[in-house]
């Protein structure tokens, strides 16, 4: 059985999703966008490491305004959702790296999620890693759920820090999760799932 309060912050996910779409793909239209440019110089790094709060050197609770000076080169888009929730997209050389969610008041950053395999997890997992590999890492699958409302897969593993959930896919014409008729939760996962995308969340 995984741990209660791992399904219960998936629960809170949907409330999320609407204004933060796929790689390719925003589930929703932006009402309003800003092209933010870095002024920061330097080489970017090949690789960063995510920790429980922050990818690289991108922290949760970072301004939104000292974002980019982190990332040599990079870029941003803000855009605002229909709930009046502001999203920046950071990208480096056409690479997106991250969609931050950024607080309406303090404009800072209490959720960061990671689309580049550049950043690797303290137990080396990475963005596009089969899932069979990430259980080895962090002690076995211990969960798949699939959300109704979007659409989308998370997984939970037996080692997944308190801050860290793993959004996964399968190929292109099956889920990352192999379900019962009916059910949206399940501990196998079909032999092509991957690591779509790290989600950093404030504890």
């Amino acid at each position: 059985m995984p741990p209660i309060r791992s399904s219960a912050r998936l629960l809170l996910l949907p409330l999320l999703l609407a204004g933060c779409g796929d790689n390719t793909n925003s589930s929703q239209p932006a009402i309003d966008q800003t092209d933010v440019s870095s002024q920061t110089t330097g080489q970017a790094q090949d690789s960063y490491t995510i920790t429980d709060t922050a990818a690289g050197p991108v922290q949760l609770g970072m301004l939104s305004s000292d974002i980019l000076a982190t990332l040599p080169g990079a870029t941003a888009a803000i855009e605002q959702d229909g709930e009046g929730i502001e999203w920046m997209t950071v990208s480096l050389n056409g690479e997106s790296l991250m969609n931050i969610m950024l607080d309406r008041t303090t404009h800072t950053a209490n959720l960061i999620r990671i689309l580049s395999p550049r950043f690797i997890t303290q137990s080396g997992v990475k963005v596009g890693e089969n899932l069979q590999s990430v259980g080895e890492k962090l002690g076995g699958l211990t969960e798949i759920q699939w959300t109704e409302i979007e659409a989308r897969e998370f997984a939970t593993f037996a080692k997944t820090p308190a801050t860290m959930i793993f959004q996964v896919i399968g190929k292109s014409d099956s889920t990352a999760g192999v379900y019962s008729n009916g059910d949206t939760i399940t501990t196998v996962a079909d032999s092509s799932a991957t690591i779509q995308s790290i989600w950093l969340m404030e504890d």
